[in-house]
């Protein structure tokens, strides 16, 4: 064996027992087909960010932090947590992970399919996932949640959907922290800025029934209209005058 038979031998053996994946943020398409899916197997998964993917080791320093708790007909079912990262560039990053903590309500199982984020019309959007739990399964700019039979996608600007699978009962009791990237580079915490829903089952008995928790959460502080520009503009003017005419009086 050569040496340098000997070198591509051993960056093959690292590579081989160097776990592999090949995704990161994906960009939410504004056309159809609005969804973009992941895979079971992470080495394929164009939204898994990788083993130890963390923000704080990709430049991110945590902004802000929120856990709720998640109410369905008035009981604490999970617990949401909410946070806030700002990159060395200035954007922002939002992630969560929702957590489901009771198994049945009402004599049904409880399983939910999609986290609805809102708030971030007029900013670019791309989504992954790191971390332990279930999976980001699909996402999309869309108002439409998982439906039995599924009905096409109806894109949102404002609204950035995040399909899982949460069950007790299946063994998912958590998602693992899905993740948004702006371009935003401020926030603000908002009514009703988080929807978790659990599909209904198919007609004619829809079992389980559909179920809804809402609540607020961080969202990218909403882009200025040209006239709210305008109107800043002036109101500096005036200050500038008023200021002006202090110091010429003093």
């Amino acid at each position: 064996m050569t040496r340098y038979t000997g070198v591509l031998l051993a960056v093959s053996l690292v590579g081989a027992a160097t776990p592999a994946w090949s995704g990161g943020f994906v960009d939410l398409p504004e056309t159809a087909p609005l969804r973009i899916s992941g895979t079971n197997n992470q080495a394929t998964d164009p939204l898994f960010l990788g083993d130890g993917w963390t923000p704080e080791a990709n430049g991110y320093t945590r902004a802000a932090r929120r856990i709720s708790s998640v109410l369905i007909d008035g009981n604490d079912i999970g617990l949401f947590q909410d946070y806030v990262y700002r990159h060395t560039d200035g954007h922002l990053l939002f992630a969560s992970q929702f957590t489901l903590e009771v198994e049945e309500q009402n004599g049904y199982t409880l399983e939910f399919n999609d986290v609805f984020r809102a708030g971030f019309a007029g900013y670019d959007a791309s989504v992954a996932w790191f971390g332990v739990g279930d999976r980001l399964r699909s996402a999309a700019h869309s108002s439409v949640g998982r439906t039995r039979p599924q009905v096409p996608d109806v894109f949102s600007d404002d609204i950035v959907n995040m399909r899982t699978d949460v069950s007790i009962e299946e063994g998912n009791p958590s998602t693992a922290w899905y993740v948004i990237k702006t371009d935003a580079t401020a926030f603000r915490y908002l009514d009703g800025a988080v929807s978790i829903t659990q599909a209904a089952g198919s007609a004619p008995d829809f079992d389980p029934p559909f179920k809804i928790a809402q609540f607020e959460g961080f969202a990218p502080a909403p882009i200025p209209e040209p006239s709210e520009y305008a109107m800043l503009a002036a109101g500096l003017g005036i200050l500038g005058v008023l200021q002006a005419r202090r110091r010429r009086k003093a």
